[in-house]
């Protein structure tokens, strides 16, 4: 396989990964939980608000955890330190976008009659500000894998593949 096709491979896992545990923090954190029983109102489900810090914490310390058998070189060691401080800014404007627009969609479900045009473009803008995030994130992120080595790289991929398998057996 070549150089190109295996960053190519790796991109593709980590923008599904990115996409698949986006979705799945939606889903856990109730962030589009319209409950009919309720009326217009988001029922309490999900996780409380101080562990959603807490999620973030837990991935970023994941990914140092994976980074410290790789023994970085000084330039190696920046470039994953600047990759993991757009990350930790990604997450942490994720959940502040999130629980602001959760305040906007209640206020706007109080009224009578809720404009949801209104909140359509506002979810249309953070769709498009995440994809930027998300975008610049792999950008950082090819950046360091492509200062790696081919061993630290094969380290890298080979983690990847069990994480797959373990996947493939649930």
């Amino acid at each position: 396989m070549t150089k190109k096709k295996k960053v190519t491979l790796i991109v593709s896992i980590t923008i599904l990964a990115m996409v698949i545990s986006g979705f799945g923090f939606v889903m856990i954190t109730g962030a589009c939980g319209f409950n009919s029983a309720h009326g217009h109102r988001f029922h309490k489900r999900g996780m409380p608000s101080f562990i959603q810090k807490e999620i973030g914490s837990f991935i970023l310390w994941r990914m140092d955890k994976g980074i410290e058998t790789l023994d970085l070189s000084d330039t190696q060691q920046e470039l994953y330190d600047g990759f993991r401080t757009r990350v930790q800014e990604t997450m942490e404007k994720g959940l502040e976008t999130r629980m602001e627009f959760k305040k906007q969609a209640l206020l706007e479900f109080e009224k009578e009659t809720p404009d949801l045009s209104v909140m359509a473009v506002k979810i249309q803008s953070h769709v498009e500000m995440m994809s930027s995030s998300l975008s610049e994130n792999l950008t950082l992120f090819t950046n360091f894998y492509n200062s790696l080595d081919s061993d630290q790289q094969r380290m890298i991929t080979q983690k990847i593949k069990e994480k797959i398998e373990d996947h493939k057996k649930l």
